[in-house]
């Protein structure tokens, strides 16, 4: 990853202990594990080879969540190397929403700097 996209990101990444079922159009990753973890995105370990912005269904399980608990979204690749693939989420629902960012606090080694980058109006598309 270069140094010019590491300033750009504007929300804090936690690092995050979950897994993810990524579906794209014509592939499916199952149990891939996730390195890290923000409001607006993560990067996940593994040979996933898709083009940049090709859009994906996410599913992000939680290691201490028990059941169907998980957070579903919508992203798309932003970035993807050997090491693994960086998405951006672009669709969520409320409540996925929620879970999200509670997940980001609970994990964060400092919960308050996740409080405060938390805006008014969410940076990808909420539905009810």
């Amino acid at each position: 990853m270069n140094r010019d996209f590491l300033n750009r990101r504007k929300h804090q990444r936690i690092t995050f202990d979950g897994t993810v079922s990524l579906e794209f159009y014509r592939d499916r990753y199952e149990c891939l594990q996730i390195k890290d973890l923000s409001l607006t995105g993560m990067f996940v370990k593994g040979r996933i080879m898709q083009r940049q912005l090709e859009h994906c269904h996410i599913r992000i399980f939680q290691p201490d969540i028990a059941g169907d608990n998980c957070v579903r979204a919508l992203g798309e690749v932003i970035w993807s190397n050997e090491e693994g693939v960086g998405l951006r989420f672009t669709r969520m629902e409320v409540e996925d929403y929620i879970l999200l960012q509670t997940t980001l606090i609970t994990h964060a080694s400092r919960p308050e700097t996740i409080l405060r980058e938390i805006p008014r109006d969410c940076p990808f598309e909420v539905v009810n």
